[in-house]
């Protein structure tokens, strides 16, 4: 059977060992054993009797059969090589000769040579996974209710001696065989280290942690010293129980070791790769002067003898913390060790002093971190950014100060409250926006598929998405709660799919934001996304941690620093402002005040409220309202009103802000072309009630590219919005679902759909077909409504870009408008007025397009512009560098 496995020993498996045991006759329980210990060939080529029968429990005459049997095959496998070596004493032609034949490829030869190769390899890969290992933090020392979490292969810093007696020293035991025995064999155990390292902590008057569940290389290969692995804990009280071993190991002043010893504390560990909980257990140790001083404690350690099969005590020890060990003091040491013990109280007396003398703490400025962290150090938050939020549950309280987020344009919510929906968060924004309920199933992206027809069935970019992420528990299906260790079971799968899909295919790096808002304690699951969404992002630049409480951001960043360091995750994390307080300091830095209701024109010449949630609704269209922008923060009007003049002004297309801006005197007018009061004429024709007047009709801009026709179209609207219904229809929807959107927003809050005011719908560069289809589907709905004739219900404004719009107009003069780069007397004047006063403020290549469009466009204009620019510049150079580019 072995000559069946590889040729080395060294290169077993844990499953090769046991193949080989069982050709032994191995008795299985033993075979399972060494297979549970991770018992590989390397380590298997190390082990000796007694480690089998103390560490594994096996017998006598199993282990010593294992044992020769292995030392024979060891033996087989090098003596085939010993043959072939070269002799030391042949003269250098023969070795020559030995080389040159396993060169040529002498069998035995290379196999050892392949062998050394093979190992070196291993060890080298084994020593750069080692060494690559993360760091991490311990936990905060002695604190109560600290939610912390460790992450499994994290390397906690090497064990420590006494440093200033109040910073705690450590030590490290794995536990790991211990800790699968029964009862009474593991709280000796457990007490033994635990007492030994607790009585030379309080000898030597120092703060210290002992930590279970964490690796030291010397007793644990193949492990980095403090890496955590964890042991699993059946039963805490079991450990909790083992300290009352301190009645029958200390002699005396038994008391002072209970209230120097803290119970075990468990901390959970947390493993990507499995399901199974385990823990590092851990036990402070604290010596206050109070308690200690004048005081030398002696211990007999408890230990459990298998010869006798139940727990025997030491001889009596007194115990010292030696750098990062514990180790009795010698008989010759003693007399000097009971003359320092008042030099160990001052100085443990001191250090407690100190400790509260500390000045106190920094108070960090969490207002403008917040503003930086938001709005990624501009002056307001971006308009254009998507926001995706992770949250947990908030307490009615936090959910009072929630209008920033409100305002926010959220992409999506990832929401582990199941209760979200009936009194959580989504039930507070389902107040004031619309927003699509999702499970993470459905992100998931079909192979038929594509992409944009993903997006376009979710309505991703038309409503924010709320996904439940751990059951819903408004909804009768199967979506219900589950724990941490189910819920990494069945659907860790499904989150890690939604965000690789959201993060690598449907956002654009740069163009959103992730913010963590932690209002509960953090639990696996939320840890989870939160590395998922790391990984995706490639980064952390883009993820924001906002929590109040101090103790829920514990866990978090005890996670997060493995993966993106200290420095990086307290840059990023916002801890200890109030919901109340962010919700005001965001609210300064949002370019639209929160809430702002808006209004339409209604038939009685009134207005109504247009609520945001049923605007939402109508996603397709771009509701034009009668108090348009007045929404704007006029902290936002003031720092970025240049800015937007400027844009305008470079051939940016035209903004609402733009016409708003310049109707309340914040900048100068938007000029008016020509064709501006063309359309207008057409509009006001096609208002005139005539019996033969159709229920839809159209208006046609043919405009040459960059002479102004979108801006025209938008003007009208602009300047029409308090007398008719206003929308621009937004690109990519099927006419059947504008059409429907168009009758839902001439009908909203009017009582009768005879009496309506018309709708006038901007559409921007869409093909005939697309406007017949249109016109049809209204008509149709006019039909159903049995409008009466001679009432016009909608009129669809169409601007399309042409090459030749004059020959466009003159096909359907009572229809079409053109609008070129030729400008007329009057246009001219209007232009050369505006055009001095932007030069009074800018430079002529900062309003190049304005400037363009005064002189019409000129050829002769251009190209001196263009040589005007090109002075000083060295051409030659330019184009030397141009054809490297082009042949890197």
């Amino acid at each position: 059977m072995a000559d069946e496995l590889k040729s080395s020993p060294n290169d077993w498996t844990e499953s090769e060992v046991s193949t080989w045991l069982r050709s032994l006759g191995v008795k299985e329980p033993y075979i399972e054993k060494l297979y549970e210990e991770e018992v590989n060939g390397q380590i298997f080529l190390t082990l000796d009797e007694d480690f089998l029968r103390t560490k594994i429990g096996m017998k006598l005459g199993p282990a010593h059969l294992i044992i020769q049997k292995r030392n024979e095959l060891i033996n087989s496998k090098q003596k085939p090589q010993e043959k072939i070596k070269p002799n030391p004493g042949k003269n250098t032609e023969d070795k020559q000769h030995i080389n040159q034949k396993a060169v040529q490829g002498h069998p035995a030869q290379t196999s050892v040579r392949n062998t050394e190769d093979s190992v070196e390899r291993q060890t080298a890969q084994e020593q750069c996974v080692l060494t690559s290992k993360e760091d991490c933090r311990p936990r905060p020392f002695d604190q109560e209710e600290i939610d912390f979490i460790y992450v499994k292969n994290r390397v906690l810093q090497p064990e420590s001696g006494a440093f200033n007696l109040t910073s705690p020293c450590h030590e490290f035991k794995s536990l790991s065989k211990a800790s699968t025995l029964d009862r009474t064999r593991l709280q000796a155990k457990f007490a033994k280290e635990v007492l030994k390292f607790a009585t030379g902590c309080m000898n030597i008057r120092t703060n210290g942690t002992i930590h279970f569940g964490v690796m030291d290389s010397k007793e644990d290969t193949g492990y980095v010293h403090g890496e955590i692995i964890g042991i699993a804990v059946q039963e805490k009280d079991i450990y909790v129980d083992a300290l009352d071993y301190i009645e029958r190991s200390i002699s005396s002043d038994k008391e002072h070791v209970r209230q120097c010893v803290r119970p075990p504390r468990f901390i959970e560990v947390l493993d990507r790769e499995s399901t199974e909980k385990r823990y590092v257990v851990e036990v402070d140790i604290v010596p206050s002067i109070s308690i200690v001083k004048n005081k030398v404690y002696a211990v007999r350690l408890p230990n459990f003898k298998e010869s006798t099969n139940k727990v025997e005590f030491e001889k009596e020890a007194i115990l010292r913390r030696v750098g990062s060990k514990t180790e009795p003091v010698n008989d010759k040491d003693l007399s000097d060790f009971y003359q320092r013990v008042r030099d160990r109280d001052a100085q443990r007396e001191e250090a407690e002093q100190n400790q509260f003398l500390s000045a106190p703490d920094f108070c960090q400025d969490l207002g403008r971190k917040l503003k930086v962290l938001m709005t990624s150090g501009k002056k307001f938050i971006e308009k254009e950014k998507w926001f995706i939020f992770v949250t947990n549950k908030l307490s009615p309280n936090d959910l009072c100060y929630i209008d920033w987020l409100l305002n926010m344009n959220v992409f999506c919510v990832f929401d582990f409250d199941p209760e979200s929906k009936t009194s959580g968060l989504c039930s507070k924004y389902l107040q004031h926006h619309a927003a699509n309920m999702h499970s993470l199933q459905s992100y998931r992206l079909s192979g038929d598929m594509s992409i944009n027809e993903f997006t376009s069935h979710l309505h991703l970019f038309d409503q924010t998405s709320w996904i439940f992420c751990n059951g819903r528990s408004d909804f009768k299906g199967n979506e219900t709660q589950c724990d941490e260790m189910t819920w990494i079971k069945t659907k860790m799968t499904f989150l890690q799919e939604s965000l690789s899909l959201i993060c690598k295919q449907i956002l654009p790096k740069g163009t959103f934001q992730v913010i963590f808002l932690l209002t509960s304690p953090v639990e696996k699951p939320l840890l989870h996304t939160f590395y998922e969404f790391f990984t995706k992002m490639e980064g952390h630049e883009d993820i924001i941690c906002i929590c109040e409480s101090e103790k829920n951001f514990q866990k978090w960043q005890s996670f997060a620093e493995g993966s993106c360091g200290t420095e990086t995750v307290d840059n990023s994390s916002v801890v200890g402002m109030k919901m109340s307080h962010i919700d005001s300091t965001l609210q300064q830095i949002q370019p639209l005040n929160t809430l702002t209701s808006k209004r339409l024109p209604v038939f009685v010449k009134g207005t109504c409220l247009l609520e945001t949630l049923i605007e939402e609704q109508m996603y397709s269209l771009e509701i034009l309202s009668v108090d348009h922008c007045n929404e704007t923060s006029k902290e936002f009007i003031d720092e970025e009103k240049a800015n937007i003049e400027e844009q305008f002004y470079r051939g940016g297309t035209v903004k609402w802000l733009n016409f708003w801006l310049a109707e309340h005197k914040y900048v100068g007018e938007v000029i008016e072309r020509d064709a501006y009061k063309d359309v207008s004429k057409l509009l006001n024709d096609a208002l005139k009630r005539k019996v033969d007047q159709p229920p839809v009709n159209s208006i046609n801009i043919y405009h040459h590219p960059g002479s102004g026709g979108s801006t025209v179209a938008r003007q009208v609207l602009w300047n029409t919005r308090k007398d008719l219904r206003c929308a621009v229809v937004k690109p990519s929807y099927a006419a059947c679902l504008v059409a429907q959107h168009a009758v839902e927003l001439r009908e909203y809050e009017e009582k009768d759909p005879q009496t309506c005011l018309p709708v006038l719908l901007l559409i921007e560069d869409s093909d005939k077909e697309y406007l017949d289809d249109l016109r049809h589907e209204l008509e149709v709905a006019t039909n159903n409504k049995r409008i009466q004739c001679g009432t016009i219900c909608f009129i669809l404004l169409s601007c399309r870009r042409s090459h030749d719009p004059e020959i466009k107009c003159k096909e359907s003069p009572l229809q079409n408008v053109s609008v070129t780069h030729k400008l007329s007397a009057q246009e001219k004047r209007k232009f050369a007025g505006k055009r001095e006063v932007l030069e009074e403020r800018y430079e002529p290549e900062f309003i190049l397009t304005f400037v363009l469009m005064s002189e019409g466009f000129s050829d002769e204009y251009v190209q001196h512009f263009v040589e005007h620019l090109l002075q000083g510049i060295d051409r030659q150079s330019v184009a030397h560098a141009s054809f490297a580019m082009l042949h890197c």
